[in-house]
This record gives structure tokens, C-alpha cells and sequence, in this order.
């Protein structure tokens, strides 16, 4: 199990505005409970012991409801960002507080309950500088990739067969130094990997949704009953 994790908490939510004009979307709640709470919790079931978070807007509001971790059963190591440096951006600026490890590293925007178990045996950073965990198709989605027999990713949005990025992946750290820390998505990371052949992704079973826009929102509180009941 992966001691260290990552939750990228920096982001507006501009698609969400009602919430985020005064609210980090991370600390959105889906059914009572911050979205980044679950997540928190999620980690804290895998071993995870210690949560870097990247905080940008609202950040305060973050620190001050989420404090040391100590009440999820984690440490959090906060990073803030004067400006904002987007999701690559963002991972490449706190490597120094990530370590050498590969890190699991989790949208701050989605709920989740899946089995990570395989993402995470099968990583190999002999021969990956990631691997994304894939979901079926939300009802508005088309996908994003298509996972090759051997594992390796392709660009595939729109395609027949192709499957969603969760926003749950590995990374490996010595892949991102390279990289000026300056804003940029994690895809500038992706395209490298393609590239090189380093992209891999794996199918994951469980509960998934995101909080991207309000009908989202709405979509994973009742997914979220859904759970709940079938537990």
C-alpha cells in the first residue's frame, strides 16, 4: 500500500458557481458530508497515512475545516499556491513534501468508493509514469481513453469502447521534475507518456461520480443513496 497521497484541492470550480463563489468545491458536501471528506475517509481504508493537498482558492476555507487530518485518520501536508498552476502544475510544484515513491494521487472534485487494489499492485514504474483508473461512461460522457491489451492507454474521446478517466491515478514523481513548476495540466504529462509508450491505464468497479457542474452534483447524491442502501 502506498503510504503517501495526494488530493489536487486548488481549483475555482467555475462550473459550479452557485457553490464555489463562496465555497472551495472540494468542501461541496454529497449527501451531508464534503466530497473531500469521503475521499479522506477512502484514503485512510487503503493505509494511507500522510495526504498532501494543493489549495488555491478559498484555500483558508480548506485548511480551516480539514486541519492536521488527525480526525480522518491521516496527516495532511498542505500546499498552497499563490497562483494558480493547474493540475500538472500543481503536482510538480509539491514534490518535494511527495517523495521519491510512486504517489496516488485523487481529484479533490469526485466521490468515490473504488477497489484500488489492482491500480495499485499492478503499478510499475520500471515501465510507467502513469496509470489512471478508468470507469464507465457517465450518462453525459463519452470517454477518454481506450485501454490497450496491454494496459497502455490511448487518446480516445468519443471512440466506441472508450472509458473515463476517474481522477484516481498513480504517478510516478521523477516523471513531473522535469518540468518547469509553472501552470499546466497533467495532459502535458499524458502526451509525454503516450509518446513514449508510459501511459497506462486500469478498469475500476465501485461507486464514481464527479461534482463538475450541478447536474453532476445532483446525479452523485443520488448514486450516493444508491450505495448506501445496497450496503
Amino acid at each position: 500500500m502506498m503510504q503517501t497521497a495526494m488530493i489536487l484541492a486548488a481549483g475555482r470550480g467555475t462550473r459550479l458557481p452557485e457553490w464555489t463563489a463562496h465555497t472551495p468545491k472540494p468542501l461541496v458536501p454529497v449527501g451531508g458530508v464534503p466530497v473531500i471528506e469521503h475521499t479522506l475517509a477512502r484514503l485512510a481504508a487503503f493505509g494511507v497515512e500522510r495526504v498532501v493537498i494543493n489549495t488555491h482558492h478559498l484555500g483558508e476555507k480548506l485548511v480551516e475545516a480539514l486541519g492536521d487530518g488527525a480526525r480522518f485518520g491521516v496527516r495532511i501536508v498542505w500546499s498552497p499556491e499563490e497562483d494558480l498552476l493547474e493540475t500538472g502544475g500543481g503536482v510538480r510544484n509539491a514534490l518535494p513534501l511527495l517523495g521519491d515513491a510512486p504517489v496516488l494521487c485523487v481529484n479533490g472534485d469526485i466521490l468515490w468508493d473504488l477497489d484500488l487494489g489492482e491500480l495499485i499492485a499492478g503499478f510499475d514504474a520500471q515501465k510507467m509514469d502513469a496509470r489512471l483508473g478508468l470507469v464507465a461512461n457517465p450518462p453525459d460522457g463519452g470517454g477518454d481513453f481506450l485501454l490497450q491489451a496491454d494496459g497502455r492507454l490511448l487518446r480516445g474521446r468519443g471512440a466506441t469502447g472508450a472509458l473515463t478517466y476517474s481522477g484516481v491515478q498513480i504517478l510516478r514523481p521523477q516523471a513531473l521534475a522535469a518540468y518547469v513548476i509553472e501552470p499546466f495540466s497533467l495532459n502535458r504529462l499524458y502526451d509525454d507518456a503516450l509518446a513514449s509508450g508510459r501511459l497506462f491505464g486500469a478498469p475500476l468497479n465501485g461507486l464514481w461520480a464527479d461534482i463538475g457542474s450541478a447536474q453532476r452534483l445532483q446525479r452523485a447524491e443520488t448514486l450516493l443513496d444508491a450505495w448506501r442502501a445496497r450496503a
